[in-house]
């Protein structure tokens, strides 16, 4: 069985006239409520033995915090991760990257993307739930089952 977290990157600074979305970075309240997650990972011993990120800056930026502080190993960059790919595309990705995969694995991406994956994973066509910003929800692989174990928003990690 495999335990995945999938993380939403953390508040990101609003989009400047002329900026592309892709170019987005955490602002302090990002990077204060991605120490608040790797802090909850470490108190309750979530230790995923592989973090795999979206390449876009926030989140990459709120995976490298995450995985610092919460002593993980550096974050892997995966294109299927970034914004607005294909739920079936990122789907495949994850099923077939999941074989070799260890016990625990941090996933750290975007919305709708993640509600949107985690629903497919349940097996459900429409979006079950909203990932906020900085939440951490886990879904427990078996073969071709998940099961939704918890999401936390940051808000309520202490």
């Amino acid at each position: 069985m495999t335990s995945l977290f999938f993380l939403r990157h953390a508040t990101a600074e609003v989009i400047r006239p002329g900026q592309l979305d892709i170019d987005r970075c955490l602002i302090e309240k990002g990077r204060l409520q991605a120490r608040k997650v790797a802090n909850f990972m470490l108190k309750y011993n979530l230790t995923p033995q592989l973090v795999l990120s979206s390449p876009y800056p926030r989140a990459s930026q709120t995976a490298a915090i995450v995985s610092k502080v919460a002593r993980l190993p550096p974050a892997e960059e995966r294109d299927w991760l970034a914004l607005e790919t294909p739920t079936s595309q990122a789907l495949t990705a994850l099923q077939q990257a999941s074989l070799a995969w260890p016990q625990q694995v941090l996933l750290v991406g975007h919305e709708p993307d993640f509600s949107a994956l985690i629903s497919a994973l349940l097996g459900a066509e429409q979006p079950l739930l909203k990932v906020r910003k900085a939440s951490l929800t886990c879904l427990d692989l078996q073969q071709d089952n998940a099961c939704l174990q918890w999401s936390i928003p940051v808000r309520l990690m202490d």
